[in-house]
């Protein structure tokens, strides 16, 4: 039923700070790791982290074309991360049916409709 399993992602994130996009990787994790895992998953806890490029990327901008110039940098981050994961397998867990009738007076039956 709990059962532990090893995944690896490649994801990436682009911010004003380096601290920015490696927020918006950890951010990706859950997304890409329910798109790969059909089960219950209670435990997501990163193992490693390996940079795989790493970007910084700065322009000028100017208010109206040539006042006031000022510098903004960007980076962007690409990072493979391996991942434990708690997974609960639902779809191994036996289920009971109960099927239940209810009778249902005129009054509360009108009132229903």
């Amino acid at each position: 039923m709990y059962k532990e399993q090893v995944v690896t992602l490649t994801l990436s994130g682009a911010a004003e700070t380096k601290e920015g996009a490696f927020n918006k990787i950890f951010g990706q994790i859950k997304t890409a790791i329910s798109k790969q895992v059909s089960e219950v998953i209670v435990r997501i806890e990163p193992q490693e982290v390996e940079v795989l490029s790493a970007k910084e990327a700065i322009h000028t901008e100017k208010f109206l074309g040539f006042l006031f110039p000022r510098q903004r940098t960007t980076y962007e981050i690409t990072a493979k991360i391996s991942v434990r994961l708690g997974i609960i397998e639902v779809s191994k867990i036996e289920f009971q049916q109960e099927n239940h009738a209810h009778a249902v007076q005129g009054k509360q039956m009108l009132a229903q409709r």
